[in-house]
Parts: C-alpha cells; sequence; structure tokens
C-alpha cells in the first residue's frame, strides 16, 4: 500500500505538502520518483521543479536521501521498516495539467503531485486530505474508511483533487444514461447552470449511443475553472478537468467553443483512456512516450467534438458544416502542412505542438487540426465505399472492442482496421497519403458521396474563415474578393500592429519581415492602419514605418492578390438521387433547413 497524505495548510502561501508511507519490506533503498509530465499532455514539464525540501524518515530517525537524477530521490532504509518521506509544493500554475492553490481552492494533479515508489506503481495507492476548516474535495475515487482508494498509481494519477469551500464553488449533480454525474464549477462569470447541465445530458448520451453505453458504472466527475483568458481540458478515467473564459456562457460563439470542449475531453472516455497506443501501455514517467497515433487519439477526438454537437442538437446542419469548411479554411492557411505529415507531427508532438513559435506555421502541422480534417473525410470514405454500410461510428467501436484494453493500440491498427471493416485494401493508398505524406488532402471525391462541392476562392475580408454556402444576399460584393496580401499574422498592440508570424513566400517575408515587428505607420500614416492595409491592392507597394528591437525600421512591401485558401461548402446541383440520401442520412437532416 502507498499511503499518501495531501496537506493543504496555508492556502494563501500557495504551496501544499506531500507525504507517502510506505514498508521498506527489506530493501537497502527505494527509489522514488515525481513524473516528468501528465497524462494527456505531451510535454516534458518537469514537475519536480516544484518539490521544496524533500526528506525521509524511518522508524523515528532521519534517513539519508540523495536526489540521482532530476526527478528521483534514493532513500537510504538503514534497516527501517516504515519509511516516511514528505515534501513541500508550490501550486501556482493554474491549468489543466498542473497544481494550483489559493486562498478559495485548491486543484492538484496527482501526476504533478504525488511522487510514487519506483517499482510499486502496480500497488493500491490511498489518499488522506488534511484540509482547512470548511473545505472538502471532489473526487472520482471511491471514498473508502477516511481516504481515497486507487487501485494503482496509474489511476491515482488518473484522478484529479478539486477542493475548497462550497461558497467558492457551484455544485450541480445530474443523472445522464441511468448514472450519477456531478459538475463542479470554480470561479465566476456568465455561468448558467441550468443551460450547461441540459447540454451535458444531450453530449453524454450522444457519446454513449456511438458505444452502447458508458465505460463506467458509477459516477463522473467535471471539474470547471473559470478565469480571465485561458482555456483547456484535460480527460481522465472518470472525470476531467475544463477551464475556459469566465464569460463564456451566454454568447454563441464562446458558448459553442465551450461545447467543444466538453465533447472532445468525454470522448477521450472512450479513445485515449480506453483505447490508447500501445507505446502508452505502460506509462514511461521518465521520459516522453513517442507515437504516431496521436492524429487519431486527438484527431479523430477532434473530429467527434463536432459531430456530438450535431447528434445532441446543439448545432444545425448548416453550422455544422460550416466548422468543417473553417477548418479546412485554417489547414489551407498552415504553410507547414506541406513540410510535416501527420503521422511525423504527431511524434513530434513532444518538442513542437506545445511549444509554438514565429516559425510553427510554416513548418509543421496540428495533428489536432489537421487529424480532425482526416477523420471527417475518413467517415466519407468508409460510406462511399461500403454504399453507406459503414462509417467512422463502426470503425471506432471497433478499435474499442478490440484494443479497448492492454497492450493497446498497435501504430497501424487504425489502417488495419478500417480496411477490414470495409474488406477494400485500396484504402491503404487513402492512409499512405492522408497520415504519412505531405500532399493535399482530396476532398472532391469525398464529399462528392454526399453530394457536396468544395469551393476553393480568395478570402472576402480579414474575418472571412470560410463556411457552407451563404444567403446571396449576405455574400461579400465581388471587388471584395480581389483583395491584396501581405501574409502576415497581424494582432493589435497600442498604437501599433505587431508581427505575430509571417508565412512562407509571402510579401512580408520577401520584404524581411519578421515577427516582433510593430507596424506604426503605412505611407507614412499611423491612423487605421488594418484598413489602411486592407484598402491596399494586389501589386501595391506600401511604406511600413516599425519598430524592430526598438530601432525605426522603414520598409516597402509590395502585396501580393490575396491566394485561394478559403474554403465553402456548396450543394452540387448535378447530385444524384442516390447522394442527397446518403447526405440525408449523413447529417440526420435535409440541408439547407
Amino acid at each position: 500500500m502507498n499511503a499518501y497524505t495531501f496537506r493543504i495548510q496555508q492556502p494563501e502561501a500557495r504551496r501544499a505538502e506531500v507525504e507517502l508511507q510506505v514498508e521498506s519490506r527489506g530493501a537497502e533503498s527505494l527509489d522514488v520518483r515525481l513524473p516528468v509530465w501528465t497524462p494527456g499532455s505531451y510535454l516534458v514539464r518537469e514537475h519536480q521543479r516544484h518539490v521544496d525540501g524533500l526528506r525521509a524518515e524511518g522508524d523515528g530517525r532521519e534517513l539519508q536521501v540523495e536526489k540521482v537524477d532530476k526527478q528521483t530521490w534514493r532513500v537510504r532504509s538503514s534497516g527501517a521498516r516504515a519509511i516516511r518521506v514528505w515534501y513541500r509544493l508550490h501550486c501556482f500554475e493554474l491549468t489543466v495539467r498542473t497544481n494550483h492553490v489559493d486562498s478559495t481552492h485548491a486543484f492538484l494533479n496527482p501526476s504533478a503531485t504525488a511522487a510514487f515508489v519506483v517499482g510499486r506503481e502496480g500497488e493500491t495507492c490511498s489518499v488522506r486530505l488534511q484540509l482547512p476548516w470548511s473545505w472538502r474535495a471532489w473526487v472520482a475515487l471511491p471514498f473508502e474508511d477516511g481516504a481515497y482508494v486507487a487501485q494503482d498509481y496509474d489511476e491515482l494519477a488518473d484522478s484529479p483533487f478539486e477542493c475548497g469551500t462550497e461558497a467558492s464553488h457551484a455544485v450541480h449533480t445530474f443523472t445522464a444514461r441511468g448514472v450519477r454525474h456531478e459538475l463542479v464549477v470554480w470561479g465566476r462569470g456568465d455561468f448558467d447552470g441550468l443551460r450547461v447541465v441540459a447540454d451535458l445530458i444531450k453530449i453524454i448520451d450522444a457519446e454513449a449511443g456511438i458505444f452502447g453505453g458508458l465505460p463506467y458504472p458509477d459516477r463522473y466527475l467535471f471539474i470547471l475553472h473559470l478565469n480571465d483568458k485561458s482555456r483547456g481540458g484535460l480527460e481522465h478515467r472518470r472525470s476531467c478537468a475544463l477551464i475556459v473564459p469566465r464569460f463564456s456562457f451566454v454568447q454563441k460563439t464562446p458558448y459553442e467553443d465551450f461545447l467543444l470542449l466538453v465533447a472532445h475531453e468525454f470522448f477521450h472516455l472512450w479513445n485515449v483512456k480506453r483505447v490508447r497506443p500501445s507505446a502508452f501501455t505502460p506509462y514511461d514517467w521518465t521520459r516522453e512516450n513517442h507515437t504516431r497515433l496521436l492524429w487519431a487519439m486527438e484527431g479523430l477526438t477532434s473530429t467527434y467534438e463536432v459531430v456530438t454537437l450535431l447528434r445532441a442538437g446543439l448545432v444545425t446542419p448548416q453550422r455544422f458544416l460550416e466548422i468543417w469548411a473553417e477548418r479546412t479554411t485554417q489547414l489551407l492557411r498552415t504553410p507547414g502542412r506541406l513540410r510535416t505529415s501527420l503521422s511525423q507531427a504527431s511524434f513530434d508532438a513532444w518538442i513542437k505542438h506545445y511549444r509554438p513559435d514565429e516559425s510553427t506555421a510554416n513548418t509543421t502541422v496540428s495533428y489536432y487540426l489537421k487529424g480532425s480534417i482526416v477523420g471527417f473525410l475518413l467517415d466519407l470514405e468508409l460510406r462511399r465505399r461500403s454504399g453507406g454500410a459503414k462509417s467512422l461510428d463502426d470503425l471506432v467501436r471497433t478499435l474499442f472492442e478490440k484494443h479497448g484494453r492492454p497492450p493497446g493500440l498497435p501504430e497501424d491498427g487504425v489502417e488495419k482496421a478500417a480496411i477490414d471493416l470495409i474488406g477494400d485494401r485500396s484504402l491503404h493508398e487513402w492512409f499512405q497519403r492522408a497520415i504519412h505524406s505531405t500532399e493535399e488532402l482530396e476532398l472532391d471525391e469525398a464529399l462528392a458521396g454526399v453530394g457536396l462541392k468544395p469551393v476553393l476562392a480568395p478570402a472576402g475580408g480579414a474575418d472571412d474563415k470560410g463556411g457552407a454556402e451563404q444567403d446571396p444576399d449576405d455574400a461579400p460584393p465581388p471587388d471584395a474578393r480581389n483583395r491584396s496580401w501581405i501574409g502576415a499574422t497581424l494582432r493589435e498592440k497600442t498604437g501599433a500592429l505587431e508581427i505575430a508570424s509571417v508565412a512562407d513566400g509571402s510579401p512580408a517575408q520577401a520584404a524581411g519581415l519578421a515577427a516582433g515587428d510593430e507596424i506604426i505607420a503605412v505611407d507614412g500614416f499611423r491612423a487605421d492602419l488594418k484598413q489602411r492595409l486592407a484598402r491596399a491592392q494586389p501589386g501595391q507597394t506600401v511604406r511600413l514605418a516599425l519598430f524592430r528591437m526598438d530601432e525605426l525600421v522603414e520598409v516597402s512591401v509590395q502585396l501580393a492578390a490575396a491566394p485561394r485558401d478559403t474554403v465553402t461548402f456548396i450543394p452540387d446541383p448535378r447530385a444524384t438521387p442516390e447522394q442527397l440520401a446518403a447526405r440525408d442520412k449523413w447529417l440526420g437532416a435535409r440541408w439547407p433547413e
């Protein structure tokens, strides 16, 4: 038994105290280790950097402790039978992956909190809490004899603790699919409990319907943090942690983003928490766990976040198609898609995805974004090639049934399962192109199966993200498509436009513009910088005054015509009755409504 105690004695000091009691079992020494990463977040985060003053004692006397590498401490037992290890932990990083403590709450991720004895990860773990008066805890682990109990360290690491006063938390309990669920909300904002709970039930029901039920028997916990600007989520076996801007629940777009986040993390219950790459089975807590399957783990989950909202009735078929056109547009505006394959981007997640810089868009591609589009197209391919008999639902069910337990999903497991599902070996070439090459994805053939066509055009304006067919009255005037292009991502900065990144092959790159440059004037004028750039014509040369590392510089840029990188999905007027029927079956309703 690994017996832990988590103490929050001075929450205002932003720290926790951790104690671990184990038996020495006659060993001369024990190695105590803290993971360097959090499952579901593929970056070595060096959690041990927050550890302060690790000490040990045995049978009432202090024991020698030596740090042997960055995350491991060696405790000399000196004949002691019962050994107690304790340390302080700084907790002031508010993310879903780390620890945060203040006067109102404590959020503890065990993988960033609880050091384990090397070699005993498979043993039962218990956690007792010592909290300030009036505080309580919310955690998905069973509570027995005054402690929370996990079957092994893996389960403990997958069970975050949210603690605090009931006055600082809103708690909503509800039933979905006959199972008790709890939503615990910390932070203030425009949160609407009645609306959110009703929509959570719809999401749970839609996703459980794919797999024929829920993978947990008795309880699930949603932990939701409201903050100033951060957004993120992390999946766990019987819970998830979510963080969103505090005013995300009234306006349409932020609320849709919230629902997509919930649907994403909940779908991970099956895809990642049960079906996980063999490279993660078991986790190696000391280093990167490389796999080329993150496109399937995160990408297919990102496909289903959108599918779920459609099936739950939380977005219309029109909006469903708009989202996919917007994502395809975003992909086409990522030059790195032509340099790094989806499988390679998955493998490199540990050094690239969570550490973006000014070159990221030019050198790599998001396995979330492109992976979700590949899942969208794979669904259409499976339907088309099987005459509507099979779909992506059948594939993810097969993966769950076949690989939902150790030893995990082989690196070629998704492709093999898809080929076996429809008995079409030519699907191998489709996977080679979509996953392992940097060739463009084939939209036309997949969409044709449901009577749709992709149309590529220049953006109609700075805010044009693509979409589904527009009402002619809402379409931009023809001259709006004759826009110039500088090829730089700009963000507002007081009195200036700061360049965030520069696209490969763009006018901005040719002129030597770079991330960090602050544009303060266009053709000698500082007012309305964005509008002045937007009104310029293709081929026109503009003079930019800018600060580069505090030095005033003037640069001339010859603008180009805007690229055809904006995607719209439209109905094919020549679609056959069979294609229209396939579309209705796919969308679950006629479109447009």
